[in-house]
């Protein structure tokens, strides 16, 4: 009986990773990921990150990681070289929602990100800007669309990286 319960019990565990792979659903490799040291990088769940600007090599090791999706929200200006390419080329999926500065935080760039977000949900993602800054602005205001009172919703951003965004998060929240 003993027996059995061991057979059953292996072929359960090994019918759930052969789905998971089926699915595509393999897990993030976190140790892979802490070990890329991509500043102000930061776990909100087992599948989405944040992060100021990834390397070529760090991009790399987020490829090797499992990540599937990275959702830029630099300017296209800011960069002299085409990430979209880098990234799709290591296997990943490339979106880029353009936030050039403080007058593109707002509820619309908000609502287009927080989309994109539910559109992924359940694949792993990374979120980057320049330092994280507009990544956490964007998810305060997400934060307080969702019912959070302001001062949560400003720790919220502050988990994602928002630092000098502050007040103009403040002000958008108040403005609603």
């Amino acid at each position: 009986m003993k027996l059995i319960k061991q057979l059953c019990t292996s072929v359960f565990i090994a019918a759930i990773a052969v789905s998971a792979v089926i699915a595509g659903e393999q897990p993030v490799a976190i140790d892979v990921v802490n070990n890329a040291n991509i500043k102000n990088f930061a776990a909100h769940n087992n599948l989405v990150f944040s992060a100021a600007q990834p390397t070529d090599e760090q991009f790399k090791q987020l490829s090797q990681a499992n990540v599937k999706h990275v959702i830029n929200l630099r300017a296209a200006d800011e960069q002299d070289w085409d990430e979209g390419a880098l990234v799709n080329s290591l296997g990943m999926n490339y979106h880029a929602i353009e936030i050039a500065g403080a007058q593109d935080v707002n509820i619309d760039n908000t609502k287009r990100l927080a989309s994109l977000l539910e559109e992924l949900k359940g694949e792993s993602v990374v979120v980057h800007c320049a330092s994280s800054n507009r990544v956490g602005a964007l998810m305060a205001i997400s934060a307080h669309q969702q019912g959070a009172d302001i001062e949560s919703a400003i720790e919220t951003g502050k988990q994602w990286g928002m630092a000098s965004l502050e007040p103009v998060v403040r002000k958008v929240m108040s403005d609603k």
